[in-house]
């Protein structure tokens, strides 16, 4: 007996494909906008940790935690957490204040566990520079709202395609 097919072909036609990767990079793109620019800011923290506040003591660390681990996990959670909340339900300026508001809630308790995290270990120096910390809060949200209005207006969707994301 021949087995069953079970599942529904979607792609079935050109136009289909055509449509398929559309609607692909609309799902690719959040993760894509949110790892790149954690990983720009974490260059930047890895910089000045490094140059400025402690120096090269436990520099592996330092660079997997910055460079690996934390752009991985923001720009996962971010992606998921848009995908989820804000695509296909919003567009345009609301969809981009609500990207803003949603980078603040999440990047900012990540920003605080970081925080916390480098009161134990001392890697970045938060327990001598706290504030180099806590003045990150209004960035966060900004960068959220940029990616909002990258993500989900005319111009900004035809920006990324311009740059070829």
């Amino acid at each position: 007996m021949a087995p069953t097919n079970t599942f529904q072909p979607i792609i079935t036609t050109v136009d289909d494909i055509r449509t398929a990767k559309k609607r692909r990079a609309v799902y690719i793109r959040p993760f894509l906008l949110f790892w790149l620019n954690s990983l720009f800011a974490e260059i930047i923290f890895l910089a000045v940790g490094v140059f400025v506040m402690t120096g090269t003591r436990d520099l592996f660390y330092k660079v997997m935690w910055t460079l690996v681990f934390c752009p991985l996990g923001m720009g996962g959670a971010m992606g998921g957490l848009v995908n989820c909340f804000i695509v296909d339900h919003y567009y345009g300026k609301k969809a981009a204040h609500f990207t803003g508001i949603l980078a603040l809630l999440v990047l900012s308790a990540c920003n605080y566990l970081c925080y916390n995290l480098d009161r134990h270990f001392g890697w970045f120096g938060a327990t001598e520079h706290p504030m180099w910390f806590h003045w990150r809060y209004p960035m966060i949200w900004a960068v959220g709202y940029w990616n909002g209005l990258l993500l989900f207006t005319d111009k900004g969707q035809e920006r990324l395609t311009n740059l070829g994301l």
